[in-house]
């Protein structure tokens, strides 16, 4: 049985807008420090705003506090999202080093997809490359 993204449309083209695809894999869950990790230094650098609406984790008080005082590193979310953490509905926000905000969002969306968007192309072609049945995600209306 195949299982639909609410927002999905058939197609490989991304106009710099972003992609979507399923966190579940053959291998399992890819989680939030798995997509992150899989991005490599293309995500090095920046500091994240973490908005959480669902979460299941035994740390899920010390990640949610964390998340509403400061912007997190990319590793100190890598470390927050290891096995035991996983990022049901949420959002995270790509800051550069001054705070300023990146072109770079990631959503979990039901514990089922990842959408990913930015015009940062090199980004877009990494996630094709790791997560060939990715989509492009419809342009949202303004």
């Amino acid at each position: 049985m195949s299982t639909v993204h609410p927002c999905s449309r058939g197609g490989h083209q991304v106009a710099g807008s972003g992609l979507t695809f399923q966190c579940w894999r053959e291998e399992g869950l890819l989680t939030l420090a798995d997509l992150l990790t899989s991005l490599g230094s293309m995500v090095e650098g920046y500091r994240w705003r973490l908005v959480i609406d669902e979460l299941f984790s035994p740390r899920y008080q010390e990640i949610t506090e964390a998340a509403e005082i400061f912007l997190m590193s990319t590793e100190q979310l890598v470390a927050m999202f290891g096995d035991d953490a996983q990022l049901i509905d949420g959002e995270l926000t790509a800051h550069n080093a001054d705070e300023s905000t990146a072109d770079l969002t990631i959503r979990a969306l039901d514990s089922t997809w990842w959408d990913v968007e930015t015009t940062i192309q090199e980004v877009l072609d990494e996630i094709l490359r790791l997560y060939p049945d990715a989509e492009a995600l419809p342009l949202r209306s303004p």
